[in-house]
């Protein structure tokens, strides 16, 4: 259905820069659509699947460092391979121009029979160095009265609200209960659930902590070299950022992800120009009268090329623009239907 039209468009370039030849390249094309699709059907898959993983991967990409903005207003983040030690938080809070300190924890815990991450903060400052978002309920004060905090989206499927009250398990202390004291906007680097220090001290021994931000005066710079080559020196798996840099990792993270799958598309495209090639081969062996016609008539041999080489071109071009097109439009799909597990902003890169 498509074949012939967009032939007719792509191929007016090539017919009226190499004349006859690539008029008759067109018209070849044109001839038998079916067989131009079925050619051309490979590698139109091929781009999509490129196309679909480069949508997404701009919308993680994007996604990413809008998680960062949202929910961080530390000025530095000092993370570790997992827990690091607890004598970096006062290595680190009594350094010249840190005016606040918040100490990250994780932690295994199970809510109504599921096992799920509790993140927990100091709450004294936390807003200064991030931003909860809260929709219902109240933030700190929640967090310092021993309350827990739900982001919204599994506060919806769990049909929870303020005031609800949570059985949960801990390894060490056993099961309890917990009031949801606030409900907050969804954002994948804060996780579900959240809840102040003090709490999460009582229910795990001797946690490590896993991050912590600073925010600092007005005049202080040049913190992060302080930090890295001074500070943090005997700690080898502790390195602090900048929210710059806290945010160019987390979208380097999302693209060494992709690189692979990158590689293993770019394959199948070669895959699908061969498939191209072999059939304009056999396309060239079906006509050799046809052909044999034409030198007849005074075509030269590189009027013959240029006239197959045009038909491949318009066959490639023919996969390539409904490839891109038909990608972009499944990736931006995709990305609206993930706008609930992470995806939060989407892009189509240029």
């Amino acid at each position: 259905m498509l074949a012939r039209p967009l032939s007719r468009a792509l191929g007016r370039p090539l017919a009226g820069t190499l004349g006859v030849s690539g008029r008759l390249g067109q018209e070849n094309s044109m001839r038998n659509p079916r067989r131009t699709a079925q050619t051309a059907a490979a590698l139109m898959v091929g781009l999509s699947l490129v196309s679909v993983i480069a949508v997404l991967g701009a919308s993680l990409s994007a996604s990413a460092k809008n998680e960062v903005d949202s929910a961080l207003n530390a000025d530095y983040i000092i993370t570790g391979n997992g827990g690091f030690s607890k004598s970096v938080i006062p290595a680190v809070s009594r350094l010249p121009g840190v005016t606040t300190t918040t100490v990250v924890y994780q932690g295994q815990f199970e809510v109504r029979g599921s096992l799920s991450t509790l993140t927990a903060a100091t709450p004294a400052g936390l807003s200064k160095t991030v931003d909860l978002h809260i929709t219902a309920g109240s933030g700190t004060p929640a967090m310092a009265a021993g309350d827990l905090l739900v982001d919204s989206n599994t506060a919806t499927k769990n049909h929870l609200h303020v005031g609800s009250v949570v059985p949960v398990k801990f390894a060490q202390t056993g099961p309890t209960t917990m009031t949801v004291g606030g409900i907050y906007k969804s954002n994948p680097l804060l996780g579900s659930y959240v809840a102040g220090d003090g709490l999460f001290l009582s229910h795990f021994y001797n946690p490590l902590p896993t991050g912590v931000l600073l925010n600092t005066s007005p005049g202080a710079h040049g913190l992060e070299t302080v930090l890295n080559n001074n500070v943090l020196v005997p700690y080898a798996n502790v390195s602090a950022k900048t929210r710059a840099q806290f945010e160019a990792n987390q979208q380097a993270t999302v693209n060494q992800l992709l690189g692979l799958v990158y590689v293993l598309l770019a394959l199948a495209i070669l895959i699908a120009l061969i498939g191209i090639v072999n059939t304009l081969m056999l396309s060239v062996f079906e006509r050799t009268r046809e052909i044999g016609l034409l030198r007849a008539v005074g075509m030269k041999r590189r009027q013959v090329r240029s006239m197959i080489r045009s038909e491949s071109v318009i066959v490639a071009l023919f996969g390539w623009v409904l490839g891109i097109v038909r990608g972009a439009v499944v990736g931006v799909a995709f990305a609206y239907a993930l706008r609930n597990n992470g995806v939060t902003t989407v892009s189509v890169p240029s």
